[in-house]
């Protein structure tokens, strides 16, 4: 009997765990770019509880947004030291994330449209510069 207590203990924690790790915010890799004779660190940070998105360049938080229910798209504008600053971003985790039907749904249309993880487009001044990966 005390072994089974253990056991359940043990996987609670392990199951707590795991669900406390998946709700973590996601930092993407810092990208560099030289851009009309200015160098630009796009950075980010996603939090998957508000389906809150973060972008930064030079670490000054520029640009900010949550995902509308059930919309796996955001695009996002700003000015950084006068140039057009965009992002087109695509997290496919936040329809894959939903349980159910839901789910199995927006996994299907993601695969067939060759659209799959969590990524941020950056454009500056119109042209696509570089991509965050989350």
């Amino acid at each position: 009997m005390r072994f089974s207590s253990i056991a359940v203990v043990v996987c609670l924690a392990a199951a707590a765990a795991l669900s406390a790790g998946c709700a973590s915010s996601r930092i993407a890799q810092n990208k560099t770019v030289q851009v009309a004779g200015q160098k630009l660190e796009f950075g980010g940070v996603y939090d998957p509880r508000g389906n809150e998105l973060s972008l930064s360049v030079n670490g000054d938080p520029v640009m900010r947004g949550s995902f509308p229910p059930y919309t796996p798209t955001l695009n996002l504008n700003a000015q950084y030291r006068g140039l057009d600053v965009r992002a087109e971003c695509y997290f496919g985790s936040v329809l894959g994330s939903k349980g159910g039907v839901v789910g199995i749904v927006a996994g299907a249309v993601q695969s067939a449209h060759s659209k799959a993880g969590d990524k941020c487009d950056l454009h500056v001044g119109g042209k696509v510069v570089e991509s965050l990966y989350f």
